[in-house]
């Protein structure tokens, strides 16, 4: 049937009400979506690092801004209001959220920048590229210690932590069962390679809050990542565990603390998507500019945590306002392999619920 000049208009007409009625029917988050997308991370100089070399660049790159949302780990955030887009999240509770569902799944390959001459999956460190998301970076927990308390022996392993008699002074330590297990058992001696398989046991975690109990009156807890340099600073503890970036940030500006590398723990961070997104133009295009070796090696640059593709190490520089050369300063440099344990993840995941009772009962002084 063709319509005559009168009825074409009025056609026209009703077919742009009824796109514009249909558009403002839908969400506004999805709408908003299409040019923002809401990030959440961790803050501070991490963040600071992240807008530098990846959020900033992304948006000149495509346009689509970036806004972020304070988080301090765990999964609750994937059923947070707002709902991030994504989460820069430890792999620690990628697991548990991916085991519960609470992820999207997808061939997260299918997303990334393949580099020239390499393997996409050989180019990755093992396991990066998981079924709800993909780890980019490693970094460590570790040791600090306030240099100004220790005049003469200065403390170089993770067991002088517990050795309240020759480096005397005030503990900080993060308020959950986690590091302070693992250096526990290393303070007894237990190898590396035990570590997790003890820990595992009603016996070894006796061991390790037996070990944890010895320091209790000297404890100092903390809970938000930017207080341990802070804590060290103003003389309130004179050791205290935190995160590699932080410390080597803190030094930067001549806080006087020195890193133990020894007993290092090593962790990475994945993105991942919360179940109730989809995986949008936008969050594609995200997740594959800030996998890229040159994004993983330009946030390397500004603060030390690594890359997880063996093709952007090759490409980490200088610090771009200090100009320290910053592969020298990553938990992966060799010199600081030795001594250095790797965070069995998928053991947090599974053991979760039982160190947190565990842990909360020693608190309450009922272990």
């Amino acid at each position: 049937m063709i319509y005559g000049g009168k009825k074409m208009r009025l056609f026209r007409r009703w077919s742009v009400i009824s796109l514009l009625s249909v558009l403002s029917a839908l969400p506004c988050s999805r709408l908003h979506a299409q040019e923002t997308l809401l990030i959440a991370t961790w803050g501070g100089a991490y963040e600071q690092a992240q807008q530098q070399a990846l959020f900033a660049p992304f948006t000149q790159q495509t346009g689509i801004k970036i806004k972020t949302l304070a988080y301090n780990g765990g999964i609750a955030v994937l059923q947070a209001e707002p709902l991030p887009d994504l989460v820069d999240m430890p792999e620690e509770d990628a697991h548990r959220a991916c085991a519960q569902g609470l992820l999207v799944r997808a061939d997260f390959s299918r997303l990334l920048i393949k580099e020239p001459d390499t393997r996409l999956r050989t180019d990755f460190l093992p396991d990066a590229i998981q079924p709800c998301g993909v780890a980019h970076l490693t970094f460590s927990t570790l040791l600090a210690y306030d240099s100004r308390a220790f005049p003469g022996e200065k403390p170089q392993r993770s067991a002088d932590f517990f050795d309240t008699r020759r480096f005397p002074g005030k503990r900080g330590l993060r308020r959950e069962p986690t590091d302070v297990l693992e250096w526990a058992l290393l303070a007894d001696g237990v190898p590396l390679s035990q570590v997790y398989d003890l820990l595992s046991t009603e016996r070894g975690m006796r061991l390790a809050l037996r070990r944890l109990e010895s320091i209790r009156e000297h404890i100092v807890w903390w809970d938000e990542a930017d207080e341990p340099a802070s804590l060290l600073q103003s003389g309130q503890v004179t050791m205290t565990s935190g995160y590699n970036g932080r410390f080597f940030l803190a030094r930067s500006t001549e806080n006087p603390l020195n890193i133990i590398w020894d007993g290092q723990i090593i962790d990475r961070d994945v993105w991942v998507v919360p179940a109730q997104n989809q995986l949008s133009s936008e969050i594609r295009q995200f997740i594959r500019f800030a996998t890229s070796a040159a994004s993983l090696a330009r946030l390397a640059e500004h603060i030390p945590y690594g890359p997880t593709r063996h093709s952007a190490m090759a490409r980490i520089g200088n610090h771009p306002q200090r100009g320290i050369p910053m592969r020298d300063h990553l938990p992966t440099a060799p010199r600081y392999l030795e001594g250095a344990l790797f965070r069995d993840t998928r053991w947090y995941a599974k053991t979760a619920a039982w160190r947190e009772r565990v842990f909360r009962e020693w608190l309450d002084g009922e272990d």
